[in-house]
């Protein structure tokens, strides 16, 4: 059986004259291209770590605007939710352009850590996080926990 990501255009070198890692926006690219790829995932960035599931611009912007949503009253939930689906909308439409949606990275339940130790974020799960590719100095694969 084929896989749907075989049948996507190959990805090719993205030069806009920003320096962000090729390899981060290249998994970036293939979790936007593919909708229902999540990897855990650690991102060094000025000041500290943040921790999280790497997931797509769509399920990203779910994730975000059900956040948003909680604070709506009811009669307000439907138009929040439309106004921010429309906002996030390139990212739920398909497409083989290797640059499509790589400039942003998109975590769910993030977690942040300065040098002194995990900074409380939530009781919970973390927030839906997004942040610009060129501002991350390093990555790893997998995802920090906090010491029980």
């Amino acid at each position: 059986m084929e896989q749907e990501s075989s049948k996507l255009a190959p990805l090719e070198p993205i030069s806009d004259n920003i320096d962000r890692d090729w390899l981060l926006q290249h998994l970036v690219t293939h979790a936007n291209r593919t909708q229902d790829f999540t990897i855990p995932i650690t991102l060094w960035v000025g000041g500290g770590l943040i921790s999280g599931m790497l997931v797509s611009g769509s399920k990203f912007f779910d994730a975000y605007t059900e956040e948003i949503v909680k604070g709506v009253k009811e009669e307000g939930k439907d138009a929040t939710r439309k106004f921010f689906r429309e906002m996030g909308g390139s990212y739920y439409e398909p497409s083989d352009s290797p640059a499509h949606n790589t400039a942003f990275i998109h975590l769910l339940d993030a977690k942040f850590w300065s040098p002194s130790g995990q900074i409380p974020s939530s009781k919970h799960n973390g927030p839906a996080w997004r942040g610009r590719i060129s501002q991350i100095t390093g990555y790893s694969l997998g995802q920090l926990m906090a010491k029980e």
